[in-house]
């Protein structure tokens, strides 16, 4: 790797070259070089082959190489750029020392794996001893970080593998939330006393070049570099020796690690960066895989709170089509169910309590079976009374008829139950239902600390009271409006028109005749 040596006002500066490194005088170049000799972008190197190049960016007053003018030369070490009233030195990293504490390594993602056999062939670039160290360590991090399956034990892990391997003072962590903004996850400093939140030092010029041109980078003192002259926060922070690497997995970055050693200038070598970016390329890996299973975890709980609700396909439809979930609270036209168990006080008054919590699973469980074949959502058990509705949460034009098969279905159920039940000398069951359509409020509703999935409104009301007061034994009473949608299916008896309680006019309530309808004619779902 070869790299561009500089001084301005007797400090000296360090670039790593690269494909596409820039120079000139403005702030958004690899080398800033701060003078009106200079033009805002002077020069840029490329990477031609194995071999780099200086291109003149038609400057205006030219890029010298070896003392000749050049609008494009080879570099090899030992070259001299000169730029404006600038002279920069082509030199190897390899061959340099190690002390100049004013200089700043920016380290290309790409570059980092190519060295070290992450990408292609090994390029031998970095030194033997470098390479089994890093090695050795990422053979730590792998038993360690991929076992850990939570968030925040992965993090943990993270800085603990950061302070045991590298002479850092401090450590963040920071992640992207969905909007891209950073937020700062975990943080320590190695002699903090217990529960001492360390200052946070973070500079946005160092995040957003380190984000934004996926690279590690490392600075042997943050306020001798020009690059960073518009970093406020390093200046307040007093930012010296300090490297931060991207959390980069699949072309995404998601994080930055951030190291310092805010009171001393050259804690830190080209070999630490590469082992803090061998740990945030691992660590980027764990993390996604925590965010996987946390991500699954969440599914699975949805699922499973669906499922006290909907029929396996309503739940299917809702997490295959995500965009099309509905919000907290809408109004939805709807069908209302209510199904109640005749004399149900009477039947278990002398039963003992098991015996009555059997009968009743079983009830629920023909009623359950009913509402999920015709793809309605259970809203709650009330005693002995089921509550259902059909129409929501995704929208079907067909809920009325969906509703009255799902109680034709239960009442022929109920039939055969009885059936079973009679063999065995036990009273029959008999159940009142009733329908009603008509707009609700659906979604989540209750307490800050309690919600249920639920409907609420006057055609809930109706239906509730026509089965309370309306519905015989054994009978199916429907509303207008649901007789209305269904008449052309199934056969009716209108029972007239019926004055409830808390309405202002009257009902006009009908019966399905169930005793006319086939099993064949109630299996559509």
């Amino acid at each position: 790797m070869y790299e561009l040596v500089f001084e301005e006002g007797g400090v000296s500066h360090r670039v790593a070259i690269r494909d596409g490194t820039t120079m000139g005088r403005s702030s958004d170049n690899d080398a800033v070089l701060r003078d009106f000799s200079v033009s805002r972008h002077h020069a840029r190197i490329e990477k031609d082959g194995e071999v780099f190049k200086i291109v003149d960016l038609e400057s205006t007053n030219g890029v010298k190489v070896n003392d000749t003018f050049v609008t494009s030369a080879p570099l090899a070490p030992g070259d001299q750029i000169a730029i404006g009233n600038f002279v920069l030195l082509v030199e190897s990293a390899e061959e340099r020392s190690e002390g100049l504490s004013s200089a700043t390594y920016l380290r290309p993602l790409k570059e980092f794996n190519q060295d070290y056999g992450l990408e292609g062939e090994a390029s031998g670039v970095r030194k033997l001893g470098d390479r089994e160290r890093i090695f050795e360590v990422l053979a730590q991090v792998a038993k360690t970080l991929l076992q850990v399956e939570e968030l925040q034990p992965v993090l943990e892990k993270v800085m603990d593998l950061v302070f045991e391997h590298l002479m850092v003072d401090r450590g963040f962590i920071l992640l992207y939330d969905a909007e891209g903004t950073p937020r700062l996850e975990l943080c320590r400093a190695r002699n903090s006393e217990e529960g001492e939140e360390p200052e946070v030092p973070l500079s946005r010029t160092i995040l957003d070049m380190v984000t934004r041109q996926k690279l590690a980078l490392l600075t042997h003192d943050a306020q001798a570099d020009q690059r960073f002259d518009a970093g406020r926060s390093i200046r307040i922070h007093q930012i010296r020796s300090a490297m931060c690497a991207p959390l980069w997995h699949r072309e995404q970055v998601m994080g930055v690690i951030y190291v310092d050693s805010p009171l001393h200038v050259g804690s830190f070598s080209a070999a630490d960066l590469d082992l803090l970016t061998a740990l945030a390329n691992y660590a980027a890996v764990a993390i996604e895989q925590a965010r996987l299973r946390e991500h699954i975890q969440r599914e699975q709980s949805v699922r499973q709170r669906l499922e006290r609700y909907h029929s396996p396909a309503v739940i299917e439809a809702v997490l295959a089509a995500p965009e099309r979930s509905t919000p907290p609270v809408m109004l939805r036209e709807t069908s209302i169910l209510f199904a109640d168990i005749v004399s149900f006080s009477t039947r278990c008054e002398s039963l003992p309590p098991e015996d009555v919590a059997a009968f009743l699973n079983q009830f629920f469980s023909l009623a359950a079976e009913a509402v999920f074949a015709y793809g309605g959502t259970l809203d709650k058990f009330i005693g002995d009374a089921v509550m259902a509705f059909f129409g929501a949460p995704l929208p079907q034009p067909d809920h009325a008829e969906r509703a009255v098969r799902c109680a034709v279905a239960l009442q022929k159920a109920l039939t055969v139950w009885n059936r079973e039940r009679a063999v065995a000398g036990l009273d029959p069951v008999e159940v009142r239902i009733a329908i009603h359509s008509g707009p609700v409020v659906v979604g989540d509703i209750g307490s800050a600390t309690r919600v249920d999935y639920t409907v609420l409104g006057n055609t809930v009301n109706v239906a509730a009271r026509l089965e309370e007061f309306v519905a015989q034994p054994a009978q199916i009473v429907i509303g207008e409006s649901t007789q209305g949608a269904i008449a052309h299916l199934f056969p009716t008896e209108h029972l007239g028109n019926v004055q409830l309680k808390g309405l202002s006019r009257k009902i006009a309530a009908y019966r399905i005749k169930v005793e006319e309808i086939s099993q064949a004619e109630v299996g559509r779902a």
